[in-house]
């Protein structure tokens, strides 16, 4: 018996071979229930993000030796949210050419994204090098799904002025002037949250809830981001904005927060709950946590500002009224052509008459002898059958 057996299909996506890396065995196909085999304690966070089968494999090249494991998601937004989550601190980002879109790599480990799958490979020692993941994400990419990655990352703001921290330079004797505080996004900090459990584990010291605080069940996806106060300091606030379908759903889940968390209350005004500083702009909710005071808070907040497109990929047309002179040729020349169909009409009906009458005369036409006219008798003049032709 297959030791993770499963009733996903059997095809797998992961080639035999790839850099001069072979696969050592088969890749059997796992299934969202069995998860744990291979993902251990991840295994609910792949399936809250939507997972809907995995494969792993082992590849030789030589003395060298690594694992490859792909997990299949529903779509590109769900693997972006299993990278970000996979992806640690340490790692560097890595350019690994057109076929993926995301990557990140260390010394023994790397993750990236091609559509939908999100791929992890390690090794004991040195993981496999980027020509053999180049080659990988191009053999992957024909069978991945094309739709686009999730947007709600370009509200992170990537480099904050700390509110009142602004100093202006009056006079050659004004004496040293410090520069303005600022806060950085920390590299690699960002995580995209499409559930509950996700969210705990990007807010860890939120206590923990059943509810779902913040809506995932009404649609909504969030984005949560770490910074600092300038590149070298040590206290870091957390950025967390939440995109609604509606602007309705984004007020309603607004007014809800006071249930769980002290909102837009300062630090020692909290009541031993969660301080946060936030605010809504349209179908955006943003929230800071960790913050000492408000100025400091909205040196982000105040950087999110909800804004909507709509484009219209249709053809179209330019309608443009024609000019009085156009206007005026138009209407003779449909008039003389109807004159010319109406003579043409006439001239065929004529001839095709003429042309019964001489082939079959008296077969159809000029039949006086074979009709018989029923007459009222209401004029004197007798009615001639041959009249009617």
């Amino acid at each position: 018996m297959t030791l993770w057996a499963s009733s996903a299909p059997a095809q797998g996506l992961l080639p035999e071979t790839v850099g001069g890396w072979t696969a050592s065995g088969a890749a059997p196909i796992v299934s969202a229930g069995q998860l744990e085999r291979i993902a251990g304690d991840r295994a609910e966070l792949l399936r809250e993000y939507g997972l809907t089968s995995a494969e792993q494999r082992q590849y030789t090249r030589g003395q060298e030796t690594a694992s490859i494991t792909l997990y299949r998601m529903v779509d590109p937004s769900a693997a972006y949210g299993v990278f970000t989550f996979f992806r640690d601190p340490q790692m560097q980002p890595l350019d690994l050419g057109d076929s993926v879109s995301f990557a990140a790599a260390g010394p023994d480990r790397a993750i990236f994204v091609v559509g939908n799958l999100a791929l992890l490979a390690s090794a004991a020692d040195q993981r496999p090098p980027d020509a053999a993941l180049i080659e990988m994400g191009a053999t992957l990419l024909p069978r991945a799904d094309s739709r686009p990655y999730p947007s709600i990352t370009r509200y992170l703001p990537r480099d904050g002025v700390v509110a009142g921290t602004e100093r202006f330079v009056l006079g050659p004797n004004s004496g040293a002037v410090a520069l303005p505080a600022r806060l950085a996004i920390l590299p690699g900090s960002e995580r995209y949250i499409l559930g509950p459990r996700a969210l705990r584990e990007a807010l860890p010291w939120v206590p923990p809830t059943g509810d779902d605080w913040m809506g995932f069940s009404k649609s909504a996806e969030a984005v949560a981001a770490r910074y600092r106060e300038n590149p070298t300091g040590s206290r870091e606030i957390t950025l967390l904005v939440t995109n609604y379908p509606t602007q309705q759903i984004a007020a309603d889940q607004f007014a809800n927060l006071n249930k769980w968390m002290a909102l837009n209350a300062e630090p020692d005004q909290a009541g031993g709950r969660v301080a946060v500083f936030g605010t809504r702009s349209g179908a955006l909710l943003a929230l800071v946590f960790g913050a000492e005071s408000r100025e400091i808070a909205n040196s982000l907040l105040s950087q999110i500002r909800y804004g909507s497109t709509v484009t219209w990929n249709e053809p179209t047309h330019a309608l443009t009224d024609p000019s009085f002179p156009t206007m005026i040729v138009g209407v003779f020349e449909g008039t003389g052509l109807i004159m010319l169909m109406a003579v043409a009409a006439g001239i065929g009906f004529g001839g095709v008459r003429l042309l019964v009458k001489f082939i079959l005369p008296g077969r159809v036409f000029d039949r006086a002898a074979q009709v018989e006219i029923l007459q009222l008798g209401l004029g004197s003049k007798p009615i001639d059958s041959r009249d009617f032709y």
